[in-house]
């Protein structure tokens, strides 16, 4: 009876946050890439001020992701946490994996990008695993 009264959670304010959050992530995630592209195809000095605006874009997309998780409430942090947690977890030994091969002579080209893959598959299967909201 009382159904229609209960307050989901989903105000105006909040879902413009959500929307702008993910447009800022976007628009860094394809400036991102676009950096990538001309870093790959540079030559020169101008390799060294696309790898800076690379890292720049970097510690943007970082600061949004933290402004972001500031506006969290308990439940959201509490859901959001174990994801964050066991991706870490991995990446940080996949870094420490290919650090101790590396040590032994075994060269893996563009290593980064295995921790990284690993860590961000390892946070969204654990979100899917807890019940994290996926919107």
């Amino acid at each position: 009876m009382t159904s229609n009264l209960d307050f989901d959670g989903r105000s105006a304010a909040r879902l413009r946050c959500r929307r702008s959050f993910r447009v800022r992530m976007w628009f860094g995630s394809g400036c991102y890439l676009l950096a990538s592209l001309a870093l790959s195809l540079s030559g020169g000095p101008w390799r060294l001020v696309s790898a800076a605006l690379s890292l720049l874009i970097m510690v943007w997309l970082v600061v949004n992701t933290a402004l972001r998780a500031r506006q969290l409430d308990e439940y959201q942090v509490k859901l959001l946490f174990p994801g964050l947690a066991v991706g870490f977890i991995l990446a940080m030994m996949a870094a420490l994996t290919l650090g101790t091969l590396s040590q032994a002579g075994i060269s893996v080209p563009n290593a980064g990008w295995p921790v990284c893959i690993i860590g961000v598959l390892a946070w969204q299967i654990t979100n899917l695993a807890v019940g994290a909201p996926r919107r």
